[in-house]
């Protein structure tokens, strides 16, 4: 396996990718299941509660960065996880969701290039071509002829996770990956709330109807997802080279493509299959490309 400063890829590291891609793979079953029950925004908005919470007394004081903390929070909150609910509560197909929210690569490749003006080269926008050109395939498999706004809602949710990834780059290095997290979580509470309550009305007569399995669900797009997954996923980007690791995370559309079909009886066509290959291989031609 690939090395860095002679550390070779161990069975912790292993195990530890494997957490991370079932967390995040399965994150979109977790979503669909606790939106069956609860209205997204409303679910979005429980979800940054918890985070927040969890999260609070790990945090360092956001007041000298605060205008990052909120211009992150307003792409991020509203536009990539608020979308990303509601597509999850649009949908009839979580596979097809967690396909087109892996455009979010790509929408980053291109607001580096419109907004800091790092032009790719011919390798990275042959990638970009075959990522949306993925995207293309499957607005056009049978299956999900009739879900063209929830697949659309999702494009726009990997968008704005691509608007979010280019934002970091001018963040000050002081900031740390949890305090992101954690901020952004706090911050965006109360603006997501506040959307719930007027799209959505009171969550009180929602929440007192919700099971045990809608209970679950939200525990695990807040522990697993946000908590474990990305905290793992920070864990091996600093023990490794990130032009290693990154790769990997191409194999979470087929973890929640196997889950789906697995959980939900989800049927996966020839057609989704070649999409997602087509999509696999244009975002790891763009991580991989040097230029």
């Amino acid at each position: 396996m690939p090395t860095l400063n002679n550390q070779p890829w161990k069975a912790l590291d292993i195990i530890a990718l494997i957490v991370v891609l079932f967390a995040w793979g399965g994150n979109f079953l977790a979503i669909r299941y606790a939106v069956l029950e609860i209205p997204s925004w409303t679910a979005l908005s429980i979800r940054l509660a918890l985070v927040g919470c969890i999260l609070l007394f790990f945090l360092r004081n956001p007041l000298p960065y605060f205008k990052y903390y909120l211009l992150i929070t307003i792409v991020l909150v509203p536009g990539h996880f608020g979308l990303l609910f509601l597509a999850s509560q649009l949908t009839t197909n979580v596979s097809a969701i967690s396909l087109f929210i892996q455009l979010n690569p790509a929408f980053a490749l291109l607001f580096a290039w419109l907004l800091l003006k790092e032009k790719p080269g011919i390798r990275r926008i042959f990638g970009l071509f075959l990522a949306f050109l993925a995207m293309g395939i499957l607005f056009y498999e049978p299956n999900l002829l009739g879900m063209s706004s929830a697949l659309l809602v999702a494009t726009l949710s990997a968008m704005f996770m691509g608007l979010y990834s280019v934002m970091l780059r001018s963040m000050p290095k002081q900031i740390r990956p949890i305090d992101i997290i954690g901020w952004t979580a706090i911050i965006g509470t109360p603006m997501v709330a506040t959307l719930a309550f007027i799209l959505e009305g009171s969550p009180i007569d929602t929440l007192a109807n919700v099971s045990t399995q809608g209970c679950l669900a939200m525990l695990y797009t807040v522990i697993g997802a946000s908590i474990i997954g990305h905290g793992l996923w920070a864990w091996l980007c600093r023990r490794h080279p990130v032009a290693q690791v990154v790769p990997f995370s191409l194999l979470v559309p087929i973890v929640a493509i196997s889950l789906s079909a697995i959980l939900l009886g989800e049927v996966i066509s020839l057609q989704m299959l070649i999409a997602a290959a087509v999509l696999c291989t244009g975002l790891f031609i763009i991580a991989r490309a040097r230029n």
